[in-house]
């Protein structure tokens, strides 16, 4: 019985954990798509000034307009960063905010070469979008290295061999 109740318990916090992963797409995700959208686009134009008005103060470190924009102009520059493909998906709720109202996550296939890699690379990634005030703004971004991560938000991707060798 109590070889039960312990299987019980496991498939039970297996389930809550499986939930929370799997997130529901946003009843509406128009804002936190167009915040990333925004951001990405900004970036790849390199013009960091307007970039900032799409990401919160946690993104940008608490730094103002002018500062970040320069540090990202020295950083994109100096590495010769080139992005030249995104694939932003369906936002995706949070386990706190089921309606997005305040926060949804959006996945992104973000495809860019710099002056250390030249051939390019895919980069599976999301971004934590928030609500500040009337506008949604990225709030963080992380990319996604290992199979299993990538294949929670990508499961029907193509996901390219890294090649180590020039």
């Amino acid at each position: 019985m109590k070889r039960f109740w312990s299987s019980s318990l496991i498939a039970i916090a297996s389930l809550c954990i499986l939930v929370e992963v799997m997130a529901a797409p946003c009843p509406n995700d128009e804002g936190p798509r167009a915040a990333v959208d925004g951001y990405i686009t900004a970036m790849s134009e390199y013009r960091f000034n307007d970039a900032y008005d799409f990401v919160s103060t946690n993104m940008t470190d608490g730094k103002n307009r002018d500062d970040w924009a320069g540090e990202q102009n020295t950083w994109y520059k100096g590495g010769e960063v080139t992005i030249f493909g995104k694939d932003i998906r369906q936002a995706h709720s949070s386990a706190d905010d089921a309606a997005c109202e305040k926060q949804a996550t959006v996945p992104n296939v973000l495809k860019s070469r710099d002056k250390f890699n030249t051939q390019g690379t895919t980069e599976f990634e999301y971004y934590i979008t928030i609500k500040d005030g009337d506008a949604w703004k990225v709030d963080s971004q992380e990319t996604l290295f290992k199979d299993a991560d990538i294949r929670e938000w990508f499961p029907d991707d193509e996901i390219p061999e890294f090649r180590t060798g020039y």
